[in-house]
């Protein structure tokens, strides 16, 4: 054999036993075995324990109680002190902000439901309702509040109300009404068991030995839990809860038949690495699987065997409705307030030209606006700092309460 057929014949072997993605035959016949691992992996999802239960049992053996989460959102929750509405005037109108933490009771109530974290998404937004407003004037409004426009933060719930006009006010009562979903508890009575939701329906898949498995679909995973409790009715410490990804097994047997198949043939030799990489690469599997799975397996594991297990379902077909009457002075000492009706005027901006003067009682400018930045002294009748255009620094002013002037305290 000449030199140069050795050199050929060598090339066509290797290229024989290669892949066009630079893969041997070898490393496609591992390939395929890793794949066909996995896959077998996900046909026994629904019977999967997690290896290092016992040793998670053991670890919270101190602690086998779960602690009731008894926070009730009354109105301690949602009106903190120090936290109050903000009344702000932007020429011609009065925007009153209004604060309500939808983050915080998502966040205090989601510590519950160990699958989600957007927990925020089922949480309404309040409705705020102005019921009577106090101006600084010592006139009163109880009729024809009118809102001209509602500013709503989406992520935090906090909300402003427009008003027409901007005549100062000094305090006003409102009231917010909040729409919780109810829990409706459903009893596991045994494997198999399935529970029909206004959202859909859920599979017990196990119910005993210390851990519980249900099947649903994914949007629910965010509105359930589980709970097991012991032969006193106590609710037992959940050590740790997975989620997985659930399939149709007929679905997967289908594909590891056809992989199978696949390695057979790559054995022998007919069919390439290359036809085998482009139909069965683990990309193209795991692209494919992201398409299968079609509902998910739960499972809570708790801190030692039960008694009886339920569900509790975060049903938003059901509220709780609840309305809270307040006065926005109850969150606040009124210094801002106290400081405005002693001066008889408040801060204000122009909406078109963004500068900052003084309004009066009726509404109306008393100092014109020309100040990029005017600020009240709270602690101080009739101080402000000031900050014009021709200014290198902010200046303080005294307010002449009698003539409506600004004056600087000093040149």
């Amino acid at each position: 054999m000449s030199k140069i057929f050795k050199i050929v014949f060598t090339i066509l072997l290797i290229t024989n036993n290669s892949c066009s993605n630079g893969q041997s035959k070898q490393e496609c016949l591992d390939m395929l075995d890793d794949n066909l691992a996995l896959l077998e992996h996900l046909l026994n999802n629904d019977k999967h324990v997690a290896t290092d239960f016992k040793e998670m049992q053991t670890t919270f053996s101190n602690q086998p109680y779960q602690k009731e989460n008894k926070t009730k959102f009354d109105e301690s929750s949602h009106f903190h002190k120090g936290y109050p509405p903000i009344t702000e005037y932007i020429y011609p109108n009065t925007f009153i902000k209004l604060k309500f933490d939808r983050f915080n009771i998502a966040h205090t109530l989601d510590k519950d439901y160990p699958f989600t974290m957007d927990f925020i998404n089922n949480i309404d937004q309040a409705i705020f309702k102005l019921k009577k407003i106090y101006f600084l004037d010592g006139s009163v409004r109880d009729q024809e509040i009118k809102v001209v426009d509602k500013i709503v933060s989406e992520q935090l719930g906090d909300q402003t109300l427009v008003l027409s006009g901007t005549k100062p006010i000094k305090s006003f009562d409102y009231s917010m009404e909040t729409h919780l979903n109810k829990e409706v508890s459903y009893e596991i009575t045994r494997t198999g068991q399935r529970i029909e939701t206004s959202a859909g329906s859920i599979e017990v898949i196990h119910c005993g030995n210390g851990y519980v498995r249900i099947k649903t679909s994914e949007p629910m995973r965010h509105l359930v839990r589980i709970l097991a409790t012991d032969e006193k009715g106590r609710q037992l410490t959940t050590v740790a809860a997975e989620q997985r990804n659930a399939y149709k097994k007929d679905d997967l047997r289908v594909y590891i038949t056809n992989m199978e198949q696949a390695k057979a043939l790559l054995d022998k030799d007919e069919i390439t690495c290359a036809e085998v990489h482009q139909k069965y690469s683990s990309e193209i599997l795991n692209a494919e699987l992201d398409g299968m799975a079609d509902s998910l397996f739960l499972t809570q594991y708790f801190v030692s065997d039960f008694k009886k297990a339920s569900i509790v379902f975060w049903d938003n077909t059901k509220e709780v409705k609840q309305v809270y009457e307040r006065n926005s002075a109850d969150q606040t000492d009124l210094r801002p307030e106290d400081f405005y009706e002693a001066c008889s005027c408040v801060v204000a901006q122009d909406k078109k030209s963004e500068l900052y003067g003084l309004i009066g009682l009726e509404g109306n400018w008393i100092i014109e606006p020309k100040f990029l930045e005017l600020n009240a002294q709270w602690g101080t009748e009739g101080l402000f700092w000031g900050l014009t255009d021709v200014d290198k620094k902010r200046v303080e002013y005294v307010f002449d309460k009698e003539n409506k002037k600004l004056t600087k305290t000093r040149k």
